[in-house]
């Protein structure tokens, strides 16, 4: 059922393409939002059968082209380690073409036996002589902790040993049986484990009540917690309460032709969530959710 519904999803996706669908179309979406002061990491949305080569190239192509514009702290590269085959050579292409351009790497999270080879591969670039290495050990080398696992304890104190920065996710994917948590308990606990122990801590979610919680439980140990929000999900409430809060807020900017498939896909699993904000913020333009995004602001 699920493979079928996947492939209507691609079917419809052709004729009505859900943007940024290429590279220049995020990259220019990350120009314009940290035009607006706020922080972005562009990543691609891959599929089966993708070339790791053209995404190298890519990512290479972005982090060049917003040298001037996305500098510093406010912008950073999120990579999908099972699209380069885990390949640590197409991983130093990235984060050597990132880092020479002061940006950060991150490497998002994926399915559960995926997860040590996604830490082999941070282990591979931290060990490696790349530009801008003297800062190697800061925000610029990140990874994701899905909330949902017990095994993301463990992984939270390599993080803190290693000194990259975290993005706590509650996961896509389940863990095997007795391997899970309650997602919103896990992401309680990870967050007093290291809030101030990470030179970045950030919470990927658009629940609104647990985002306010972690950032009190951060500012109770004198820590901050950024809030980072996936492009063309409902962002208005989690806007107002960055705002409340004066806590920094980013976008996860996805692109590829697979961004449709991810919008049934949510409105299957989670269309309650997704449906609380306004239609426009989930189903309008482009240009529409980013009018919203500025107005709320």
């Amino acid at each position: 059922m699920q493979t079928t519904l996947k492939q209507l999803a691609y079917r419809l996706g052709k004729p009505f393409p859900v943007k940024p669908s290429s590279v220049a179309e995020g990259t220019e979406l990350c120009r314009i939002l940290q035009g607006h002061q706020l922080l972005t990491t562009l990543g691609r949305l891959s599929k089966a059968g993708d070339d790791p080569a053209q995404i190298v190239e890519e990512y290479q192509r972005a982090s060049n082209s917003l040298t001037r514009d996305c500098a510093g702290e406010r912008f950073y590269l999120s990579v999908k380690p099972p699209a380069l085959r885990f390949d640590h050579e197409r991983a130093a292409a990235i984060a050597g073409s990132a880092l020479l351009n002061g940006h950060g790497v991150h490497l998002d999270s994926h399915k559960y036996h995926e997860a040590e080879p996604t830490f082999a591969l941070l282990d591979h670039l931290l060990a490696q002589s790349l530009p801008g290495a003297e800062a190697r050990r800061n925000w610029r080398l990140g990874v994701s902790l899905p909330t949902r696992w017990k095994r993301s304890r463990a992984d939270a104190r390599c993080a803190v040993e290693k000194g990259v920065r975290v993005r706590l996710v509650k996961g896509d994917f389940p863990a095997p049986p007795g391997e899970e948590v309650d997602a919103v308990q896990g992401c309680r606990d990870l967050v007093d484990q290291l809030a101030g122990k990470v030179p970045g801590l950030a919470l990927a979610t658009h629940d609104c009540a647990l985002a306010r919680e972690c950032i009190e439980r951060c500012r109770r140990c004198g820590s901050q917690l950024q809030l980072e929000l996936f492009f063309g999900r409902p962002a208005s409430s989690l806007l107002a309460l960055a705002k409340e809060y004066d806590v920094p807020v980013g976008f996860y900017i996805p692109y590829g032709d697979t961004l449709f498939v991810y919008l049934v896909r949510d409105l299957l699993t989670h269309p309650l969530k997704l449906l609380r904000g306004h239609p426009a913020e989930l189903l309008g333009t482009l240009e529409t959710k980013l009018a919203r995004i500025v107005r709320a602001l």
